[in-house]
């Protein structure tokens, strides 16, 4: 098992790297082909990460079958992939040619308080360009990134990341020092729309559906005395349309658990508006409101996947 578990590793490595490699070398058209092709052959081929997406998808708008939509999630990952190692080696000059920004006013208004801010954002269009903001308008900020088990991967994954200019951090235990940085007027960025842990018992509507939500966000940037902006990079064609909202004061959300659900409640709110807007660009390969592990077992029990979130967390009735 050993020698099969380092086979895969070794294999996975090498063919990160040759594909980062092929992505780099060939023309950029052909490159986002090459994505979107991926993308749709992991939607022909993958059907238990197709039906995440379209019973989720469904539950959501109320669509009887969006395969089309769906089609384009899977497409877009392909494009968000081939996007996150090109933008890595363009130059400064040539990120400020393909990025439009939209909003810059709030970001400005923002920073000229002096205090700490919270960069918001959700898995919407791709994230992975909002790390370039600090060559793109000269801000310096730092962002929490998952670490993969796989430290040759890791390390490929940090190569990439590192050329963005934004300080990555690891996101276990950095808790403490993102609420130190907000205190010293510095500028953080976080995604929000993540699964949380049961155990921490918080649940926010999202679509009408409770979702177990993440509480870091709003616990770091309520401790953190923060104003929090929301943030998302678009595409449209060939041109990534980064857009900020005006910032909220997390004071004005109170302090301890109330005050943690409300500014949870904002920030998925928040989420939910944009991705209603473009739906395809929304990550829904991901479990929001069951967890991947269960899923498939959840799917092949119960016919109404609504029903059965609702029924989880005792809201059946409020749906009718």
């Amino acid at each position: 098992m050993k020698i099969l578990s380092r086979l895969n590793s070794a294999f996975q490595y090498w063919g990160t790297r040759a594909m980062i490699r092929f992505i780099l070398a060939i023309p950029y058209p052909a490159a986002l082909t090459l994505g979107r092709s991926i993308g749709a052959i992991i939607w022909a081929f993958m059907p238990m990460r197709r039906r995440i997406v379209k019973i989720q998808m469904s539950s959501a708008f109320g669509m009887e079958n969006p395969w089309r939509l769906v089609l384009k999630v899977f497409m877009n990952q392909g494009v968000i992939l081939v996007d996150m190692v090109r933008y890595a080696f363009l130059s400064d000059d040539q990120i400020r040619k393909t990025i439009v920004v939209e909003g810059k006013e709030h970001l400005d208004e923002a920073l000229a308080t002096g205090r700490g801010l919270m960069l918001i954002t959700g898995h919407i269009g791709n994230w992975e360009i909002l790390s370039h903001l600090s060559r793109l308008l000269g801000i310096e900020f730092c962002v929490m990134a998952d670490v993969r088990k796989d430290a040759r991967l890791e390390s490929v994954a940090d190569g990439i990341r590192a050329r963005s200019g934004a300080t990555i951090l690891p996101p276990k235990g950095k808790a403490l020092m993102l609420i130190r940085e907000l205190k010293r007027g510095r500028t953080i960025g976080m995604v929000v729309d993540q699964r949380g842990k049961l155990k921490d018992h918080l649940l926010c509507t999202v679509f009408g559906l409770p979702a177990i939500t993440n509480p870091a966000p709003s616990l770091i940037a309520i401790k953190g005395k923060a104003l929090v902006l929301p943030v998302y990079a678009l595409r449209k064609n060939r041109t990534y349309h980064i857009c900020f909202s005006r910032a909220v004061d997390a004071a004005d959300f109170g302090d301890g658990k109330e005050a943690i659900q409300t500014l949870s409640d904002f920030m998925q709110s928040w989420v939910a508006s944009v991705v209603e807007k473009y739906p395809d660009q929304w990550f829904w390969l991901h479990s929001r409101w069951v967890r991947r592990r269960h899923f498939q077992k959840t799917i092949r029990s119960v016919d109404d996947f609504r029903r059965f979130v609702l029924s989880q967390s005792g809201l059946a009735g409020e749906d009718e």
